[in-house]
Order: structure tokens, then sequence, then C-alpha cells
């Protein structure tokens, strides 16, 4: 009797933290939709910022740093994803030498915990160096490099998407079982191609769930964005950070994301525009729900199938 009272009890507690979780997720998506969607409409997503004064804040649209958000998302992502794959992988089926396993294991712990902040003035110290031109402008004054730019943050960014795509990636391949692997050793596969055809396809629904939480580290971050893609909120495509013939000169530019837009816009911002901060917020929200999709969708195993 004490043990299904017990049972019951865990039960209970575990709906009740389950229907909490749904709660407090369904009540921030619908303080979003109230405040957020009556100021998102077309011209919204496809305007660009457009400089107010002091008395009517913020103007314009979000299209500039919709796309910013877009950009730096993907090269952050690119550069975490084989990264942390390749530690993973070498902390779940080699750890040689151990020493180097152990000192792999903190590094990744340590990055997990650090502040965003720290990392963001580590980038503005180090891209600076005239040894980090290519990746930003050079300030003619001094000859320095500007160390604002979309390679900066999103390298330091990748910093932060780094840890939880090498931690999930590792629990995914830890659990595929050991009988796939004898198998395939059975069969005159050496370790090389076991992982590539055997552990890393079944630890595929762990590298998503890796890339998805990176994707979001990214996205929701603010700090780096603001000290390293130079906090042109209110610059426009037309204002010279976009560039169409030159995609490198676009990289090594400055530029703006979400995040930094709706901090500028919010009443504790200097745009202090309430309307424009919930409409971005709220389209933010989307874009990582319609990203977190496609990464689902992409990464979905179809049938019996290996990667080649």
């Amino acid at each position: 009797m004490t043990r299904r009272l017990s049972d019951r009890v865990g039960l209970a507690l575990a709906w009740c933290t389950g229907l909490g979780l749904i709660a407090a997720v369904g009540a921030v998506l619908l303080w979003l939709a109230i405040g957020g969607i009556r100021n998102v409409d077309w011209g919204f997503i496809t305007g660009s910022p457009a400089p107010g004064s002091l008395e009517s804040g913020v103007a314009g649209g979000i299209f500039d740093p919709l796309v910013g958000t877009l950009m730096v998302t993907l090269l952050g992502i690119v550069v975490a994803l084989p990264l942390g794959v390749g530690t993973a992988v070498f902390l779940a089926e080699y750890r040689r030498p151990r020493w180097l396993a152990r000192l792999a294991d903190t590094g990744v712990d340590m990055i997990f915990g650090v502040p965003s902040i720290v990392f963001a003035l580590f980038g503005v110290a180090v891209f600076a160096n005239p040894a980090f031109l290519f990746l930003s402008e050079r300030v003619e004054s001094s000859g320095l490099a500007t160390g604002t730019s979309f390679l900066c943050a999103s390298l330091i960014l990748s910093l932060i998407a780094y840890p939880p795509v090498v931690r999930a990636t590792e629990s995914a391949i830890l659990a595929v079982p050991a009988q796939q692997r004898e198998a395939s050793y059975a069969l005159g596969k050496g370790r090389v191609a076991t992982l590539r055809r055997v552990v890393l396809p079944g630890a595929r629904p762990g590298i998503v769930t890796g890339v998805i939480l990176g994707i979001g580290r990214i996205v929701g971050d603010t700090a780096i964005a603001v000290l390293l893609l130079g906090g042109t909120v209110l610059a426009p495509f037309a204002a010279g950070w976009w560039k169409p013939d030159s995609a490198t000169g676009t990289l090594q530019g400055p530029g703006s994301t979400l995040t930094t837009y709706i901090y500028y816009a919010s009443p504790a911002g200097e745009g202090n525009t309430a309307g424009k901060a919930y409409g971005a917020a709220f389209v933010l929200m989307v874009l990582i729900l319609v990203v977190n999709f496609i990464v689902r969708l992409a990464g979905r195993r179809r049938g019996t199938g290996s990667w080649r």
C-alpha cells in the first residue's frame, strides 16, 4: 500500500511539473501574441528600421535585424556543429589519452557555464588585433581592426552553441547499442566506417536536439550581438552594411539582430517603443519555432538508410 501511494504521488508530481511547464510556455506565447501580433504586418516584416525622433521612438520595420539574425545563426551553427560532433565522438568513443579527455570534458563544462558577456569582451579584445583584419573592417586612424562584424559575432556565438551540441551528441552516441557496433565489426567494417554508417546515424536524433539547443542559444543572445555586431540597430541596407556586390564585404561589416532591436526598442532602451519591441519579440518566437521545425524535419530518419 505504501509503495502504491508513493508511486501515485510520484506520478502526480510528474504530471504537475509537465503541466506546469506547458502552462509557462503557453503563458509566454499568449503574452507575446497579445502584445505583439497587433503590431506585426507585412510592412513591419519587410521594411527597414528608420531612425525616429525622441518623441516618436523607433520607426520602420525589422527586415534588416531579421536577416542579421538568420546570418549569424547559420554561420554560428555551421562552425559549432562539426566541432561539437567531433568532440562528442572523441569523448564517447575514444577518450584516449585520458588526460586530454578530462581536459576536454572540463573545457566543455566551463564554456557551458561562462556568461556570454565574457565571451563578447574576449572577442572585442582579440578581434581588434590587426592579425584579424580579414574578419572585419580597418580603422583608418589606427590601422587596427574594428572587431565588429558578422564573422566576428558568429565565431563567438558558435562558442555558446558548441556545448549543447557536444553534450546532446555524446549522450546519443553512448545510447547506441553495443550490439550494433559488434555486428558492424563482425561484417568486417573498421571503426571509422562503423562510426560513419552505424553510430552517427543512430545518434542523429540527439545531434538534431543539440543543433536546436545551439540555435536557441545563438538566436537568443544579446550581449555578443551588441558588442561584436556594432550595435547598428537602425542602420538599414541603404546605410551601407548590406553590400549586394560583395558577400565578403557584408560579412566583414556591422549589423544587427532581432535581440538587439528588441532591446533598443524596449522601454529600457533608447528607442522606447514598446509596440515595436513586442512585435519583434513575437516574430523572433515564431522564427525559433519555424527553424526548430525545419531542423527536426531535415534530421528525421527515413527508412533504414545511413549517412554516406
